[in-house]
């Protein structure tokens, strides 16, 4: 939970990336989710991959990263990469390494599940890149900004939306705190069956829900100190965000990732399918 909070805070650090317009790598990151969708190739995934590592050392938040994503990769893949090639359809002419009546396991089944596999590394290696080197405020601010004085729309939308996720570790922090009181107070959570540890872990949800109404209490009332209104249009901000030349390449990188995607689609290169 330490380590979730320091990355939320690393989005404040100094390097060339941190500096750019948090738009511009919104758009970027949406770019980076787009691929995977349409490539299944593993070596344009790699590819990709590799290219995000590079700038997390421009970005200089590559150790860190690593340290987080060297547990995380075989959390978030390593189930698919051992169970896919046991659901992979069987037919004629596959090298089956191990086929016993319904249960198979082939090669093409393996290289299947390589290649779902890094559709889920790239997409978490952009998601980690983008919430380290993005101060999530900053963002709220930059689409509001844009929200408000070019669509109209309320600034507090995206505020809302964005601030929700900046305190969702503060939850789960809160949630460790009381059960550790608990402990504390001799109550076994950790033992039984899985029906039996949820039955113990209901009592929680009553301070949980508690500090959770209290804290919503405690920014709506800082909110509207700071003349925070749904209903205002016309708020200015300390902030002020435009595009730079830097700003609109980083964007357009994005935008050409989706291109190389459609383009592999066209040269029929994008599929994991021909390597099988």
């Amino acid at each position: 939970m330490a380590f979730v909070l320091q990355m939320l805070e690393m989005g404040k650090l100094k390097s060339p990336i941190h500096e750019l317009d948090p738009r511009a790598k919104l758009l970027w990151w949406l770019g980076m989710v787009v691929v995977p969708i349409l490539v299944t190739n593993p070596f344009i995934l790699l590819a990709f991959t590799i290219w995000i590592w590079v700038m997390a050392f421009i970005a200089k938040v590559a150790r860190r990263m690593y340290k987080f994503l060297i547990v995380t990769y075989p959390v978030m893949i390593g189930f698919i990469m051992l169970t896919w090639p046991f659901f992979y359809p069987a037919s004629e002419g596959q090298h089956y390494l191990f086929q016993w009546g319904v249960l198979h396991w082939s090669l093409e089944g393996t290289i299947y599940a390589i290649a779902m596999g890094m559709r889920i590394v790239m997409a978490l290696t952009a998601c980690t890149f983008f919430v380290m080197t993005t101060d999530l405020m900053g963002l709220a601010s930059a689409l509001g900004e844009f929200m408000q004085n070019k669509l109209g729309i309320s600034y507090m939308y995206p505020l809302m939306v964005i601030s929700s996720f900046k305190f969702l570790p503060e939850l789960s922090g809160d949630y460790l705190t009381i059960t550790d009181s608990f402990r504390s107070r001799a109550m076994d959570i950790d033992t039984g069956s899985v029906v039996q540890r949820f039955r113990k872990t209901i009592p929680v949800a009553v301070p949980l829900i508690d500090s959770m109404l209290r804290r919503a209490m405690r920014i709506s009332i800082a909110l509207e100190l700071k003349a925070f209104d749904v209903d205002n249009k016309s708020r200015t901000f300390y902030d002020q965000y435009a595009f730079k030349s830097k700003d609109i390449l980083f964007a357009l990188t994005g935008l050409l990732s989706i291109g190389v995607g459609v383009l592999a689609i066209v040269l029929n290169v994008a599929k994991v399918e021909m390597y099988l």
